[in-house]
């Protein structure tokens, strides 16, 4: 089953009436052609009508699904270097839970860092992946429906996660209650609303150019599913920081995150471009970077 057929299958299955962040019913239409809507109480852009929590399951369970990933071994290695480097500035060695786990690569890596590591994916087949590759047991199932104690984890990772739920908020909250006091939530998604990468596809779309046609005219982003990946939510800083408070945490980091996998020379180039939005982040405090990183305490 491809993209295109899940979005297009059962498409209307779910209408979203009321805000994931604020929960307000002020919702408008921004772009109707590709489903995105605006909440106009806190600013949330979401996919509505999208497609259900049973076929984002489908499509990442996949046969094959992975096989990017595992090509790229050694370049996704560096991201999840980068990503641990970045989160031990603030954690503490401890119980470690990472929600979408994938195939297990950051958690096998992150062994040697904290005391105990423990991982959910709804993917299926990832799940055997991480089990064959690494010996990792993976809970299969969204983390809401999953029996795990409350205040159990020093830290929680959602590394691009938050994207493709149905209720961040209800997501953010269950962290919130597995986290120990002091605990700490870690968050990386794609800054697609605000991007200097979105104006550019905005601009060739609204050129004609035919690669550029699969993008909204209005914000720059792509229908879900109509890539490789279904993405749900399309957060800003603004937006991520208000879920995060909205849910009892306290933001102790607001930064850029290094996503990039590559090598050679467009490891390169990658790197000087996210260098230069570290600058422009820390002396400007604005992110045009096509992510966000976020890290948030619970008091």
């Amino acid at each position: 089953m491809t993209a295109t057929a899940i979005t297009n299958e059962k498409i209307d299955a779910e209408v979203v009436l009321t805000c994931s962040v604020c929960r307000s019913d002020r919702i408008q239409k921004v772009d109707p052609d590709f489903n995105f809507c605006r909440c106009d109480s806190c600013g949330y852009v979401f996919d509505s009508p999208r497609p259900s929590f049973a076929q984002i399951s489908a499509f990442y369970s996949q046969t094959g699904k992975y096989d990017t990933w595992l090509n790229e071994e050694h370049a996704r290695d560096m991201l999840w270097k980068r990503r641990l480097k970045k989160l031990s500035q603030h954690s503490s060695k401890g119980r470690l839970l990472d929600i979408g786990a994938g195939y297990g690569q950051f958690l096998h890596l992150a062994q040697s860092f904290f005391s105990e590591v423990h991982g959910t994916e709804v993917s299926e087949s990832a799940v055997a992946l991480a089990k064959e590759k690494y010996g990792l047991s993976l809970r299969v199932g969204p983390i809401e429906d999953l029996d795990l104690p409350r205040q159990s984890f020093d830290t929680i990772t959602l590394f691009h996660v938050l994207e493709h739920v149905p209720d961040p908020g209800m997501l953010v909250s269950r962290c919130h209650a597995l986290l120990r006091a002091q605990g700490m939530l870690v968050i990386a998604v794609p800054n697609d609303v605000l991007a200097w990468t979105s104006k550019v596809k905005k601009i060739g779309n609204g050129l004609g150019l035919k690669s550029f046609q699969k993008f909204s005219p209005k914000l720059g982003i792509s229908r879900a599913g109509a890539s490789r990946e279904i993405h749900l939510s399309h957060f800003t800083p603004t937006v991520l920081r208000r879920l995060l408070e909205n849910s009892g945490l306290r933001i102790i980091e607001e930064a850029l995150d290094p996503y990039y996998v590559s090598s050679g020379i467009r490891l390169f180039l990658d790197r000087t471009y996210y260098v230069l939005h570290r600058f422009l982040h820390a002396t400007l405090k604005i992110n045009r970077y096509d992510t966000i990183w976020m890290v948030a305490r619970k008091p």
